[in-house]
């Protein structure tokens, strides 16, 4: 089920293995950012969502205050029920470190993986799925 699509962002919600998928493509603009965001933890709130996959790959950097105000939701997603999140990794050195900025909100470390591939995060996913029993 496609939830948002433009040229800088797909949301995408598989309900047969309850993943939602964010792909992010180039520079996204702040207002658009927050808007996917806000409409991820929405669709979480309303919906069964164990995995929320946001592949980075090919986006380019975003402001450091919209790399916190992600983080700071990300609470909120597994209060409503979410139970992990994967990031494939970009490729973008400056992204890198907008992506840092989870690693330093000092979240899960076990609910959050962070990989170079899609296949992989969609792997541990079913990994970590399969171990909430």
């Amino acid at each position: 089920m496609q939830l948002i699509y433009n040229e800088n962002v797909e949301l995408i919600y598989d309900p047969d293995s309850f993943e939602l998928l964010q792909t992010w493509k180039g520079f996204v603009p702040s207002g658009l950012f927050r808007e996917v965001i806000d409409t991820s933890l929405d669709f979480i709130r309303s919906n069964k969502v164990d995995l929320l996959i946001s592949d980075t790959s090919r986006q380019k950097v975003i402001s450091g205050n919209d790399a916190e105000y992600a983080a700071s939701v990300l609470d909120a997603m597994f209060t409503a029920g979410l139970f992990a999140m994967a990031f494939v990794l970009p490729q973008d050195v400056f992204m890198r470190f907008s992506l840092k900025k989870f690693a330093d909100a000092g979240i899960d470390a076990d609910r959050v993986g962070y990989f170079n591939k899609i296949e992989d995060a969609r792997k541990w996913g079913g990994f970590v799925k399969s171990a909430k029993g």
